[in-house]
């Protein structure tokens, strides 16, 4: 199974402001905000670490996990500016991060597994374009690597909110993890 998430630097400059009174203790366990204190770019190492907790949550809920709202429930650590570890409960999810100037990108992963992703810039902010836009581009690129017509292929949510791909109406067993915030959005899927 595969998670991921993707934070929009300029989009958290307009939208959110970590530094509010009470931001980092809600959100950050005691470990999480000695990294960030300890960071030479404090504004990354939030994003960066909020990036990996939202991939692993979305790994634990494809995985049979409760929903629940309390990001302190999910401990993580930066092993390196690239890969890291997410914990829940007892269960550790594998994560790499990639970032630049523009963004942070997260996926997490229980195993060892080859995943498939594909980045983009989005030309609108509204919610339902960028999700219709990456339900196209899913659809799209499932269809070109598994020489499918485009046509029978569809996305739909399940009731936990986790995307799953049909062909035919029959579900593929792929893991899926769509994200998107601000300019740009991201898909990760298990490769074959």
């Amino acid at each position: 199974m595969v998670g991921n998430d993707i934070v929009d630097f300029d989009e958290t400059r307009r939208s959110s402001n970590w530094e509010r009174r009470g931001f980092l203790q809600k959100i950050f366990t005691t470990n999480e905000q000695l990294i960030i204190d300890m960071s030479s770019d404090p504004n990354a190492t939030v994003w960066h670490l909020w990036s990996m907790k939202e991939s692993a949550y979305k790994v634990f809920i494809q995985a049979g996990g409760n929903r629940f709202f309390d990001p302190t429930k999910i401990e993580c650590l930066i092993d390196s500016s690239q890969k890291g570890r997410a914990k829940i409960n007892t269960t550790t999810f594998w994560t790499k991060t990639s970032i630049n100037s523009k963004y942070v990108f997260s996926t997490a992963l229980l195993n060892n597994i080859d995943i498939d992703t594909r980045i983009f810039r989005l030309n609108q902010k509204s919610s339902k374009y960028q999700s219709d836009f990456m339900h196209q581009q899913v659809i799209q690129d499932f269809a070109e690597r598994n020489s499918l017509n485009s046509s029978e292929i569809s996305v739909h949510k399940n009731k936990k909110g986790v995307p799953i791909i049909y062909y035919k109406n029959k579900s593929q067993n792929k893991s899926l993890s769509i994200t998107h915030h601000g300019n740009y959005g991201a898909y990760s899927i298990i490769k074959n």
